[in-house]
């Protein structure tokens, strides 16, 4: 039996674990999904099960490169990103923190009184104060807080460049992982911050790849692209930096609606980051301006007040369908009852916050309600857009995830943002491609646009 040549991702998500085989096309021919129940940490908090990961991935490389219909001859690896795995002198995994896991106070003010006295520490990083989501600071935490533990780390490696070293052994690091909040990068001097050599922690650290960089494993005498792994939120720009005519932004909606613009490389101000904004880096090491705004989560928190209100199924604001007439007569009226934020206290851009807990009977019925609901959801998107395209010079904004099934979000979207011309991305596997295309390099996906499906709203 002839083998088909195949390209194997592995997609490994906060929550859903995946396995792809991609062929030459990029097209999935088999996927398989898994998860994994947390377990605790030494402290009693909730943490990957990575014993259990790394025992399905292990187990999962075996079969496929084992495979009697499958021949591989590519593998990567896209995983969540703030997070590291610290590994003794054997290799094996010594410690894994989940990124939610509080930092002590008096650590981190002792870390921002010793290296923030310029109070240019965030700007240079790009990364606002998140705790451990800054994963940089899992090392100085570990350092200062627990001595013991961390003399046994030999090597901290981020969590995609984890899986490459199960197969291969080999250690890097990616531009991607580093470049993601993780207070470890200066994006002025391309390179650590002063903070990484003053600690003495650079010393932990693989040498340092482009997401686009390979090396060769043998099996069974037969020769194995590897990928260095890559950040998902890179992973999953990257197809679209590959096809794109244009510039664009591209606008990742969900619990988080995360708005990208790789055509911003200006250092991020203070004012920026106050609302939440952020910088990422390309596979090629291009600097990204990101902002987020709780969008998704508010948008669950107001459907649900309504729906209490107006006495409806929790489902029943899908069928609201845009009312053309509704809505012109809802703007002609200037009738903007401005809704008070629910849950983004401390998130995004900066809202009025000093608003009357909304009113409800104000509306007529639940279609008039659902509009203005939309349209204070999407002015607020607005706002966060603009603050890393506040000139408006990126005409295409491309948005993929969750909000893409609103049809009634995305046609108010439209008609309250002129300026932009709004286009829609459905490919379910984004991230997965992404990793896919880094390791097989630009030739095999120079031909490949209609894979991506990009239409106008």
């Amino acid at each position: 039996m002839s083998q088909q040549a195949v390209t194997l991702v592995f997609d490994i998500g906060k929550t859903t674990k995946k396995v792809l085989v991609f062929d030459q096309d990029f097209h999935v021919v088999e996927e398989q999904t898994e998860t994994f129940s947390e377990k605790s940490d030494e402290d009693g908090f909730p943490s990957e099960n990575l014993d259990a990961l790394t025992q399905w991935v292990n187990a999962k490389l075996d079969n496929f490169l084992n495979h009697r219909e499958f021949f591989v001859t590519h593998i990567n690896f896209s995983t969540y990103g703030a997070s590291l795995v610290h590994l003794g002198g054997e290799g094996n995994p010594l410690a894994f923190y989940n990124y939610l896991k509080p930092l002590p106070e008096n650590c981190r003010n002792e870390f921002l009184s010793n290296y923030n006295s310029k109070n240019d520490l965030l700007t240079r990083t790009a990364s606002p104060y998140l705790g451990l989501l800054n994963s940089g600071l899992q090392l100085y935490w570990l350092k200062h807080v627990r001595p013991k533990q961390f003399s046994s780390i030999v090597t901290s490696l981020h969590f995609p460049q984890y899986f490459p070293f199960l197969l291969t052994k080999k250690k890097f690091s990616d531009i991607t992982s580093i470049g993601c909040h993780t207070m470890l990068w200066d994006f002025e001097k391309q390179d650590y911050h002063e903070w990484v050599y003053k600690e003495q922690v650079d010393k932990f650290f693989a040498p340092v790849h482009k997401a686009d960089y390979t090396s060769d494993h043998m099996h069974d005498g037969r020769k194995i692209k590897v990928g260095v792994g890559v950040h998902d939120s890179s992973a999953a720009l990257m197809p679209y930096l590959g096809v794109m005519k244009e510039k664009f932004l591209l606008l990742s909606s969900g619990t988080w609606n995360i708005c990208f613009n790789p055509f911003n490389n200006d250092l991020l101000s203070s004012n920026e980051l106050s609302q939440d904004c952020l910088c990422f880096l390309t596979f090629d090491g291009k600097p990204v301006k990101a902002s987020r705004i709780f969008l998704g989560h508010e948008h669950e928190l107001q459907q649900r007040e309504l729906a209490t209100h107006f006495n409806v199924g929790a489902e029943f604001y899908k069928t609201i369908e845009f009312n053309r007439s509704l809505y012109q007569r809802l703007k002609e009226e200037k009738s903007f009852i401005q809704f008070c934020p629910l849950g983004m206290e401390g998130t995004g851009p900066h809202l009025n916050a000093n608003l009357s807990p909304s009113n409800y009977s104000t509306f007529k019925n639940f279609e008039e309600a659902q509009h203005h609901l939309i349209r204070q959801l999407v002015c607020w998107q607005k706002i966060s857009i603009d603050l890393i395209d506040p000139k408006g010079e990126v005409k295409d904004l491309i948005v993929v995830g969750g909000f893409t099934k609103s049809k009634l979000f995305l046609q108010i979207m439209k008609l309250e943002l002129p300026e932009r011309r709004i286009l829609i991305s459905d490919h379910p596997r984004a991230t997965a491609l992404g990793a896919a295309w880094l390791v097989k390099g630009k030739e095999a996906y120079a031909d490949k646009n209609h894979l991506l499906n990009v239409s106008q709203a």
